[in-house]
């Protein structure tokens, strides 16, 4: 962490390319459907494939799970990391030293379709994030 960061409590990002795979599927997202619909445009009958960059924060105080991962789009949370990913993740960030950093990468946000007049799918989220490495 540099030391204006430290000075200022701003933590430092860095973004991480992932092989293109959007493999892994966050979750709480149905909590966050208003955000979602939003980012997305609203509900199409097309649904949404939207590519969008995601932010992973620690969420050291959270009330449920000390170990928790937040994801955020655009300043907005859209959900979490499983306790089982995040806790993966956050063994590797600090093989790294880097406990704490703000890392970002590529999210893909799919769904949002129509299907009929009362009925529509919800949004999911999913990273490209490394798995191996950091």
């Amino acid at each position: 962490m540099g030391i204006f960061s430290k000075l200022f409590g701003r933590k430092e990002k860095v973004f991480v390319e992932g092989d293109g795979g959007f493999d892994l599927e966050i979750v709480g997202e149905s909590h966050y459907q208003k955000h979602l619909n939003k980012l997305c445009g609203g509900h199409t009958k097309e649904g949404s494939k939207k590519e969008v960059v995601a932010e992973l924060h620690y969420e050291d105080k959270n009330p449920h799970d000390n170990k928790a991962i937040r994801v955020d789009v655009n300043g907005k949370t859209v959900g979490y990391l499983s306790r089982e990913d995040a806790r993966y993740y956050r063994k590797r960030i600090g093989k790294t030293g880097n406990e704490g950093i703000i890392i970002s990468c590529n999210a893909k946000i799919f769904g949002g379709k129509k299907l009929g007049v009362f009925k529509k799918t919800s949004f999911g989220v999913w990273l490209d994030l490394p798995f191996e490495e950091l």
